[in-house]
């Protein structure tokens, strides 16, 4: 009994350690482009997903040893997508807001460089009741689907000015955020995007 659990063990152990894993680098790639690179190197899982329906979707990312489910997930971050499993390795991709229309652009800084993570909110121009909304990726790229032809666009981000638009659904292009400016006691306290800074004091010491 007992070396037919140990047996067992190193079975599971062995199916683990074969088990194929993803390391990836995408760079302004399509959902679709890059789910069919998967399902054609895929040993592992069988992905379904209409093309169509994911190749606005672009994605920037680095996906490093993971296994494939998990690559997909980190692939779709913010995106209204959905990934579902099945029990003999199919994976099932598909866009949660299944519209005509996509509206989609890129949020930059000051300085022209991508704002992740930035709010980006659907407005009707009617009475600015919210519609829909989304964030942008490590580019700065956003995708929303709607069904409305014409909206106003809100974009903010921590530090900067909220940018409001007037704009048909579509492509809108880029769009550059202007850091904030705060008036405290007559004196003006302008924003800006936080960025990483290492004391080489810490390290000397």
């Amino acid at each position: 009994m007992r070396k037919a659990i140990i047996f067992l063990v190193c079975c599971m152990t062995l199916v683990a350690a074969q088990a194929q894993r993803v390391t990836r680098n995408y760079r302004d790639v399509s959902m679709s482009d890059a789910l069919r690179q998967l399902a054609e190197e895929s040993r592992d899982y069988t992905i379904y997903f209409l093309y169509n329906e994911l190749e606005d979707f672009t994605i920037t990312t680095h996906v490093k040893n993971k296994p494939v489910p998990e690559a997909i997930r980190q692939m779709i971050g913010f995106y209204p997508i959905r990934m579902t499993q099945g029990e003999n390795g199919e994976i099932y991709v598909e866009c949660i807001n299944k519209t005509e229309h996509h509206l989609k652009g890129t949020i930059v800084d000051e300085q022209g460089q991508p704002l992740a993570y930035a709010t980006i909110a659907i407005l009707n121009p009617a009475d600015s009741t919210l519609l829909s909304g989304g964030v942008s990726n490590e580019s700065g790229r956003f995708v929303i689907p709607t069904e409305a032809k014409r909206v106003v666009v809100k974009c903010s981000f921590v530090g900067y000015r909220t940018d409001y638009r007037n704009c048909e659904v579509g492509d809108i292009g880029t769009i550059q955020m202007r850091p904030a400016e705060y008036i405290i006691n007559g004196v003006t306290v302008e924003g800006t995007r936080i960025m990483n800074y290492v004391d080489k004091s810490v390290h000397e010491q």
